[in-house]
């Protein structure tokens, strides 16, 4: 299984980010389907981090390794 990613700063400068935005505006992800988990995409590193809240928590569920759409 390979490494999410190789630079551990960089993931976790994405993991302190997301950890920021999502506990003052966790609609700011974008939601799957009608379910209750949401997901956010790091903009320099090629992950995709899944979560889910409720009035007073996130919860991070997972991260994965994704590839951007070509544009």
């Amino acid at each position: 299984m390979g490494e999410i990613e190789p630079n551990v700063r960089k993931a976790d400068q994405l993991l302190e980010g997301a950890e920021r935005i999502l506990s003052r505006q966790p609609e700011s992800g974008y939601q799957l389907d009608d379910s209750s988990v949401w997901f956010i995409a790091g903009r320099t590193v090629d992950i995709c981090i899944f979560y889910t809240f409720d009035d007073n928590h996130v919860y991070f569920l997972s991260a994965k390794i994704f590839s951007p759409p070509e544009l």
